[in-house]
């Protein structure tokens, strides 16, 4: 088998032990079908390993995929570890950073999301794990130095484009679930210490976003027609959502019953994230003779 020479970037020497270690163990897991050497050297800019390997007895495809895979397993780490850093520092450099409260979970976030997206091909980008492992294969096919700062930077420059647009959305999408839920949160504060006006409310899911209202004798109730809410309605849910919600807080009831045909419909959703355990949703139902919802 072809001699593959690996040089390790000084820059990156906090990286180095793990990258050996790494490398070691991935050329162990394939000591069942091959031998191999490893030695080192360094000059000014790179530490090179300098592998070989050769078959226990004969040369087959499992013994070129197990040195193959133990090259590309280890050129991986550090992929991953670059990753890691080019995620770190577009996440503290976006103009949204300062907005975040928890900047730890930003982090965590980002990475477990983005990760994500690289194993499964999400959103049809170019790069995905194995597409990464491919272009390694492909160049180790073709060159016996690889130098793993230039292939990161030069040979991936797609995929570095590609994460750093997924660390922007996902960043962005990030911020929005966090303020969404801080105003959630006040919303609820708000809705739950209102003094109940109403036992039991009746909503009837007619279409979309329209219900009616009726009390626990099916009597239509219909909201008043100046109601107060608080500014975080409007600046979370849509002109609809919001007038749904307005309106179960101008009738503020102990329980609500939700009667449905499309219990996941997103409006179901926001009232029972707003209103929690007061709310039941039931989907088989039927109603006193004068109530004649929409089919």
């Amino acid at each position: 088998m072809q001699r593959i020479q690996l040089s390790f970037p000084q820059v990156d020497e906090r990286l180095l032990s793990q990258f050996r270690l790494s490398l070691y163990d991935e050329m162990e897991k394939a000591c069942s079908v091959l031998h191999f050497c490893i030695q080192e050297d360094e000059d000014r800019r790179y530490r090179h390993f300098h592998c070989q390997g050769w078959p226990k007895e004969e040369h087959t495809i499992l013994v070129y995929e197990a040195w193959m895979s133990a090259l590309v397993n280890a050129i991986r780490f550090y992929v991953s570890a670059k990753e890691e850093e080019w995620i770190f520092r577009r996440i503290v450099h976006h103009h949204c950073y300062n907005r975040a409260v928890g900047k730890n979970r930003l982090f965590r976030y980002v990475l477990e999301h983005v990760r994500d997206r690289c194993e499964e091909g999400e959103d049809k980008k170019r790069y995905n794990r194995h597409q990464i492992e491919q272009e390694i294969i492909a160049y180790l096919e073709n060159y016996h130095i690889l130098q793993l700062d230039g292939f990161f930077r030069f040979r991936l420059r797609e995929y570095i484009e590609e994460l750093c647009e997924s660390v922007d959305v996902c960043i962005e999408q990030y911020i929005a679930e966090e303020e969404h839920g801080t105003l959630l949160k006040r919303l609820q504060t708000f809705f739950f210490a209102l003094p109940y006006r109403t036992d039991l409310l009746r909503l009837v899911h007619t279409s979309r976003f329209e219900f009616t209202y009726y009390n626990e004798a099916w009597e239509e109730l219909v909201p008043s027609a100046s109601l107060y809410s608080p500014a975080e309605v409007g600046l979370v849910y849509a002109d609809e959502e919001a007038a749904i919600i307005t309106a179960l807080a101008a009738f503020s009831p102990k329980r609500i019953v939700i009667y449905t045909r499309w219990p996941s419909h997103g409006s179901i959703a926001t009232l029972e994230r707003l209103f929690a355990d007061r709310i039941t949703v039931c989907t088989e139902f039927s109603f006193p003779v004068h109530i004649e919802p929409e089919a």
